[in-house]
């Protein structure tokens, strides 16, 4: 069932809340994790709490929890939800700020807020490849940090389905950096890309995963600036998040990438990626 968490109460999701005083809502200042649960276990937890840490510390929020007590929260979280395969949803933000000032508080009180979601869609049975289109990424240039202001990005997604695709691949000086809210690979003559990291994207936790996965296969990978032409003339495209896990793309700008399926470098990444799951 779902299930959720509140500065220290836990409720059903549509009876939690928080003050309109809540930075967070006032000024989205605050950060976020979402993380897979597969077979009851979240998947990935110390690099999703890495990140956290990272994100808070950046955007100056003291951890209002150690390390060991996020890893007992989040788990009894999975536990009270009886969830085998979930959505876990983690956000901070700076807590109350009266009356309403861009001013940090003195004396903070960070506010936590935890969701435990079902999610059979991450146990696909059949990949369906998605459409993108090119947009100007015009983000703020702290993409590495996962706030939870994200109106860009939902600008960015919304204008790629209106224009008929799934998502956009954002283009920032004539590179690639990433989709609207996944991170982006390619193929090309099967040496497997994606761009390094930098200030302009996130530092994907399924990014790192699959770089790791592709090392330990002895799959040829590099970390290095894409270009858009390099982009429309690839072998494969894929996305990667929590959600999407790897996820081919069919088609860039109308150019059809490869024969428009999923190619044979994502088959084998993404066997990889599910029989990671179980170990």
């Amino acid at each position: 069932m779902s299930i959720a968490y509140i500065n220290g109460d836990w409720l059903a999701p549509e009876d939690a809340k928080v003050s309109v005083f809540d930075r967070g809502f006032m000024f989205g200042d605050g950060v976020y994790e979402v993380m897979a649960v597969y077979h009851g276990k979240t998947f990935l937890l110390e690099p999703h709490l890495d990140r956290l840490e990272r994100s808070l510390g950046e955007v100056c929020i003291d951890s209002p929890h150690s390390r060991d007590e996020w890893r007992q929260l989040l788990a009894r979280a999975v536990e009270q939800s009886g969830e085998q395969t979930a959505y876990l949803y983690l956000q901070v933000t700076r807590g109350l700020s009266m009356p309403r000032a861009h001013e940090f508080p003195e004396s903070p009180e960070p506010s936590v807020l935890i969701t435990v979601m079902p999610a059979p869609q991450l146990e696909r049975a059949s990949v369906k490849p998605l459409r993108l289109v090119t947009l100007r990424d015009y983000r703020w240039g702290r993409g590495d940090i996962k706030v939870i202001s994200l109106m860009a990005n939902v600008l960015l997604k919304n204008e790629a389905r209106t224009l008929g695709y799934d998502d956009a691949a954002l283009i920032r000086d004539g590179r690639v950096t990433e989709a609207t809210a996944a991170n982006l690979f390619i193929v090309s003559d099967g040496v497997i890309v994606t761009p390094p990291k930098s200030n302009y994207l996130l530092h994907g936790i399924s990014r790192d995963h699959i770089i790791k996965l592709a090392q330990a296969a002895d799959m040829p990978i590099e970390e290095r600036d894409i270009t858009e032409a390099e982009l429309l003339g690839a072998d494969e495209v894929w996305l990667s998040s929590t959600g999407l896990e790897v996820w081919p793309v069919a088609e860039v700008n109308g150019t059809t990438i490869g024969n428009g399926e999923a190619g044979l470098v994502f088959t084998a990444m993404d066997a990889l990626y599910q029989a990671s799951k179980s170990t």
